[in-house]
């Protein structure tokens, strides 16, 4: 014969007959609280059974039927009274703790939300003067992390992600979708990227263009489409269909464009122009960054003499004549001695320039890293004078007064062992507040 399980309200109430009777032990008190927590029918299975027991127990005290019968009934009102108010009470317990659980969750999530940061995709390695930000204003070092994204109006912003450099030219937004990708939305970005980097990618709303080992240019108007130029190694260029999948692909080798638009299907090869890599290379050069109160300029400055270029609130450095090979020996008169560039080595200047007049209130420090390795610094009025012609800026006066060199008494250079970071302070003295150097970069040797 087949014994069926009890369903909880027979349990209850056999565990409540054996309560009365003095036969329920510790388990059988156990089984009775956890079947009344989890379900309100054995709740009140249990407070009518007990009614039960107490009717028994009056009637058995020689009252007449009629007063056992309404005594029980008055009984029975007030039990029932009773458990509809602890119901109601377990309801509301029941609410509370599920508001303090859910607010517990909530907060919980909010927490971990909180303390979780987006991981780290680069740092701001350079900023020109002239910079203007759509949103949130960019500083030299800033991190800038995963998703995030850079709209500059005016100037340039310097990006460097692990073995790539990114020159980002206003107009322009960019975002950094993960390590090896970013999404150009408009304007111009170059990415100068170093072999280990190889397969890094430039998205734009209608082109993908992957890096072969390269230095390429990309630029994107939504009317135009995207101009790809690679002025270095190779690039492939793909466009995109409306499901951003490849329909035509271009693979780019040096001094090779392609124009390539989503309406019409559009990606052939167009002529290319070496000048649209020119802002980057009169900005930074071979700049890997910059730091301090140091800032790049996108203006093309035609004279240097004192209190025309003012900077009360930064120094400037500013690219010379970049990639020089030089057809002979070249000595130099630097602060740290003479210095002998051999001929054949490929040499560029950089000028620093502060000059805040009576109005700098910045501490006039910084620091400039470089690909190439720094050879010399000159710093005297005379060194300064004869190399301006050669390796200044065409069609640009210089200041020809000797204020405008460096007074080792309040002025501080060093070079790093590795010769790539230069770091200086540039103290000044009434009635002429003009300082300036000129550092020699050597990117190759023979």
């Amino acid at each position: 014969m087949m014994v069926h399980p009890l369903s909880p309200i027979e349990e209850i109430r056999q565990l409540v007959d054996q309560l009365v009777d003095g036969q329920l032990n510790a388990a059988g008190y156990a089984r009775i609280e956890a079947l009344i927590l989890q379900d309100q029918r054995c709740l009140q299975k249990y407070v009518e059974r007990l009614d039960f027991h107490s009717e028994l127990v009056e009637q058995a005290e020689n009252k007449s039927p009629e007063t056992a019968v309404l005594d029980g009934l008055r009984k029975f009102e007030i039990a029932a009274k009773a458990r509809d108010r602890r119901r109601n009470r377990l309801t509301k317990l029941s609410l509370a703790a599920c508001t303090l659980a859910l607010t517990i969750a909530l907060a919980w999530l909010y927490h971990t939300s909180s303390l979780w940061i987006a991981a780290p995709m680069g740092r701001i390695a350079s900023l020109s003067v002239d910079l203007r930000t759509q949103r949130t204003p960019l500083e030299l070092g800033q991190v800038i992390r995963q998703n995030e994204t850079i709209s500059i109006t005016a100037g340039i912003a310097s990006i460097q992600l692990p073995d790539v450099m990114l020159d980002l030219i206003a107009p322009a937004s960019i975002r950094f979708e993960r390590r090896g990708h970013v999404y150009l939305t408009t304007g111009k970005v170059i990415a100068n990227v170093q072999q280990p980097a190889i397969g890094f990618t430039v998205r734009t709303p209608d082109t993908e263009v992957v890096d072969l080992g390269t230095e390429f240019l990309v630029q994107h108007q939504p009317q135009a489409g995207t101009e790809v130029s690679v002025r270095r190694g190779r690039a492939q260029a793909s466009l995109l269909d409306w499901r951003n999948q490849s329909v035509k692909v271009l693979e780019l080798t040096a001094n090779r464009s392609a124009h390539l638009h989503r309406h019409g299907e559009i990606a052939r090869e167009v002529d290319f122009e070496p000048a649209a890599f020119d802002s980057m290379d009169e900005t930074r050069g071979g700049i890997r960054s910059i730091d301090g109160n140091l800032r790049t300029s996108t203006l093309r400055y035609r004279s240097f003499r004192a209190d025309r270029i003012t900077t009360p609130n930064h120094l400037l450095v500013i690219p010379e004549q970049q990639n020089i090979q030089l057809d002979a020996d070249l000595v130099l008169n630097g602060l740290q001695g003479p210095t002998r560039i051999p001929a054949g080595s490929i040499v560029s200047s950089y000028l620093v320039h502060f000059d805040p007049t009576d109005l700098g209130k910045l501490a006039p420090r910084g620091a400039i890293s470089f690909f190439g390795t720094i050879a010399a610094v000159v710093g005297s009025a005379e060194d300064l004078a004869a190399t301006d012609r050669r390796f200044g800026l065409k069609d640009t006066f210089y200041e020809t007064e000797s204020f405008r060199e460096l007074e080792l008494d309040e002025d501080e250079i060093q070079i790093s062992d590795d010769r790539k970071t230069l770091s200086f302070y540039f103290g000044t003295s009434p009635p002429h507040y003009l300082d300036e150097a000129r550092i020699f970069v050597v990117s190759q040797s023979p």
